[in-house]
């Protein structure tokens, strides 16, 4: 079976014009491989229907601009040449004529396809090849392409490489303009909350570089606005603290907002919200990682407990009251002044000193009662370091506020993990792993097709066959 695949152009005037686009020949449908085209038909064909539209818009282009926008005279053409393109659907090689300057005076030479195509590409390629390099690696998202476009000798991983790049030092020289000039932030929000944490990222091998190096990124919520992501590498320059700031402007923080910030309470992190998120700022030890301190210390006490022991099951129904009443108090009651959790903390503990001694004096071996006092004593250390971060998680909890940071854990997997370190076993310089961060944040945040030139997407509205004849 054959088929004649012809393409109507209708123009201003409404008259019509067809053009062969190409001819299809398929077998007898004998077995599921002979329905419809094929992939590789599939990609002919569309690069053949690219090269017709593109070809009819480009010769509308020059006819409108020959004309000199001042006397309105038909410049006259300095040369005749090819201009190559690269789409989404196929490299076109387009009539891209130079007109000389115009005899009044007034226009100088110019080339209207040069002068719109100055990349020699499309936005929506280059939108499509720097958002798979943002997450995967260049090869194979170079590979990606290839399989289902028609094919490109751009689809390569130094090109995919080179654009990335590329979007990524725009970013970042608007960033920096950003932070030069302090803007002040249109529509301020009143209250604020950011989730931060950090990740380690394998550096490249050099001889004046670390193995690793942090990167310091979290998640920006408030109400009314869209949630933002932002991350920094943090010894890359200065200007680390003044990204994350930047960031927080851009996302409506101003002189009045309140933040407030959740961390793992690390030192670090305690630290970064006191001295680089100045001004209104009330940081919270998250429960997610309390929680899990706690789950820690309750598996060290069960695994020291001796099943042959004729005290087994009330020192164990023991344990579990005390551990019970430490978390409960903690959740219930982690901001009181007098913090009434240190009661049942002290009287853990005392039952674990009064086990360990008595392990010791019958003579047995008291290695894991020593693990569990280890676990307990780093509880009581993370507790008493974090105590102005403390809250009352169940009230909070109660009221709808965020008190963990499980959604800044996910947020570390999508930015970091699956394209620089867990899932890409990779070796990053600091510049190169910022510019890779841009991306993927503008990726994530919904803004990648505005640094890539792409218009923001068309909504068609499609007529049947019988209406575009009809109205033609």
């Amino acid at each position: 079976m054959n088929w004649v695949v012809k393409l109507e152009r209708i123009d201003e005037a409404g008259n019509l014009e067809s053009a062969i686009v190409g001819y299809v020949e398929r077998p007898d449908l004998a077995s599921a491989g002979d329905l419809g085209l094929t992939h590789d038909d599939g990609k002919h064909l569309i690069g053949r229907l690219q090269a017709e539209i593109a070809s009819d818009q480009v010769r509308a282009l020059i006819a409108k601009a020959r004309p000199c926008p001042c006397c309105h005279r038909l410049r006259p053409i300095k040369d005749h040449r090819r201009r190559r393109i690269d789409t989404v659907f196929g490299h076109l090689r387009l009539h891209a004529p130079r007109f000389d300057a115009c005899v009044c005076g007034r226009s100088a030479a110019s080339s209207p396809v040069a002068a719109l195509f100055p990349h020699r590409t499309t936005p929506e390629l280059r939108h499509l090849q720097v958002k798979l390099g943002s997450r995967f690696s260049y090869r194979q998202a170079a590979d990606i392409l290839n399989e289902f476009l028609p094919h490109l000798s751009s689809f390569n991983h130094a090109t995919t490489r080179n654009r990335v790049l590329a979007v990524g030092k725009k970013i970042e020289a608007e960033t920096r303009v950003e932070i030069a000039t302090k803007p002040n932030v249109e529509r301020p929000v009143d209250h604020m909350i950011v989730g931060i944490d950090g990740a380690f990222v394998k550096a490249t091998r050099t001889k004046h570089q670390r193995k690793n190096f942090e990167i310091v990124l979290g998640r920006i919520e408030a109400s009314g606005r869209s949630r933002k992501i932002f991350a920094a590498v943090r010894d890359l320059d200065d200007l680390a603290r003044e990204r994350v700031r930047s960031a927080l402007r851009t996302a409506g923080r101003g002189p009045g907002t309140n933040l407030t910030v959740l961390s793992d309470g690390e030192d670090a992190m305690r630290l970064m919200a006191g001295q680089w998120l100045s001004g209104r700022v009330e940081h919270r030890l998250d429960w997610f990682h309390l929680r899990r301190r706690f789950q820690w210390l309750a598996r060290s006490i069960y695994w020291a407990l001796d099943y042959d022991d004729p005290a087994y099951d009330e020192r164990r129904a023991r344990y579990r009251r005390n551990l019970r009443s430490v978390r409960a108090n903690v959740w219930h009651h982690g901001k009181s002044w007098h913090a009434q959790w240190m009661i049942p903390l002290v009287r853990l503990c005392s039952q674990l000193l009064a086990h360990r001694n008595e392990v010791e004096a019958a003579g047995r071996d008291s290695s894991k009662l020593e693990s569990a006092l280890k676990r307990f004593y780093e509880l009581e250390g993370y507790l008493h370091s974090n105590i102005g971060s403390l809250m009352d998680y169940g009230r909070s909890w109660r009221q709808g506020e965020r008190i963990a940071t499980a959604h800044i854990e996910s947020t570390v997997n999508m930015l970091i993990n699956q394209r620089m370190c867990k899932m890409r076993q990779m070796r990053w310089s600091r510049l190169g792993a910022q510019l890779m961060l841009h991306v993927r944040t503008a990726h994530l945040n919904g803004d990648l097709e505005r640094h890539c030139g792409l218009r923001q997407p068309v909504h068609w509205s499609w007529t049947n066959d019988n209406q575009h004849r009809l109205a033609a």
